[in-house]
């Protein structure tokens, strides 16, 4: 079984806190067939606090530690919560997280930020580089502690490479739904998202940050391509012509793209156009065909093909899916 971690901070805000733990406890129990033992889903999901001692959260409530930092075990993915209060006085209360979330990178667990959260892995220097979104109201905050973190505060989420943020708790949700995703598999992530998320909608499109973790390679010519084709993937691309534009042959294009990001271009530009089509079927009541022609493919036989293909299933069966009891 999966095992997940959520740090509790001081001052902690505690709704950060329990939705990751309840979603994450119901996760863990739907991928052992919901016949799990509760003890033993319970233990798949602890909240970890500096000295293991309960956390009084900034609303004078407590929320109930299970371990502390420095006898925390190994784990498949790490949420830290958010605080409310000085960032000042946060990253000094809780200074001791710090060089262990940097051992949990360097063991290439994911790590994920809920809010204010996100100020931990910058202060962790983790974020350096990198793009990441915190709490709008503390965003003057942020830039002016850490100049050196790309921060987009018009990024619901943002993913630097394993190091998730979410801006708030709206966004958290779909961020714990993407970690469940990655811990137990799409049809758990829905399951979540259909029974415990109803209500909340996305304020942005996927598409714009399932790809950000493949930006981290420091070819210019080639970022500067995938972010044309994600701005333009609806209309016709001739990758000839993107090779063009970024002073490169075509033959040397497909050759460093592959290199940087892991996929060919047309593969890229394939996954960015399903994401997209993922967004529209939850987002809006367009027919499959209609979809299909938007994200650039004309011919709808060719966009269920491929829908299936990467995704397992048909476009209408991932929709039905999203609306099933």
């Amino acid at each position: 079984m999966k095992k997940v971690l959520i740090y509790a901070p001081q001052n902690a805000v505690g709704l950060s806190v329990m939705l990751v733990r309840d979603l994450c406890w119901v996760a863990a129990r739907a991928a052992d067939g919901q016949a799990a033992d509760a003890a033993v889903a319970e233990d798949s999901v602890q909240v970890v606090s500096r000295d293991g001692q309960d956390v009084r959260c900034f609303s004078g409530a407590t929320i109930s530690a299970e371990c502390a930092l420095d006898r925390a075990g190994p784990a498949d993915a790490v949420f830290v919560a958010a605080f409310w209060g000085a960032p000042e006085e946060a990253m000094t209360a809780d200074r001791a997280l710090l060089p262990w979330l940097r051992n949990c990178h360097d063991d290439g667990v994911p790590l994920a930020a809920v809010s204010t959260g996100a100020f931990f892995l910058a202060e962790a220097e983790l974020l350096d580089d990198r793009v990441a979104t915190t709490y709008p109201p503390f965003v003057d905050a942020f830039r002016r502690r850490y100049p050196s973190v790309s921060l987009r505060p018009e990024r619901a989420i943002t993913d630097a490479g394993g190091l998730y943020c979410a801006n708030g708790i709206p966004a958290g949700c779909d961020l714990i739904v993407s970690i469940v995703e990655l811990l137990h598999g799409p049809e758990i992530a829905r399951q979540i998202a259909r029974e415990f998320l109803i209500g909340f909608s996305r304020s942005y499109a996927l598409a714009n940050v399932a790809f950000d973790g493949q930006k981290y390679h420091h070819d210019r010519q080639v970022l500067t391509a995938q972010q044309w084709l994600e701005r333009n993937h609806g209309g016709e691309v001739r990758m000839d012509a993107v090779a063009a534009d970024v002073g490169m042959s075509p033959r040397n294009f497909s050759r460093r793209f592959r290199a940087a990001t892991g996929d060919s271009p047309n593969e890229y530009l394939q996954r960015v156009r399903i994401e997209s089509a993922k967004d529209l079927l939850r987002e809006t009541g367009l027919s499959v065909a209609e979809i299909g022609y938007r994200i650039g493919y004309g011919d709808l036989g060719s966009f269920v093909k491929l829908f299936r293909r990467l995704e397992g299933v048909t476009p209408l069966d991932f929709r039905k899916a999203l609306v099933a009891d």
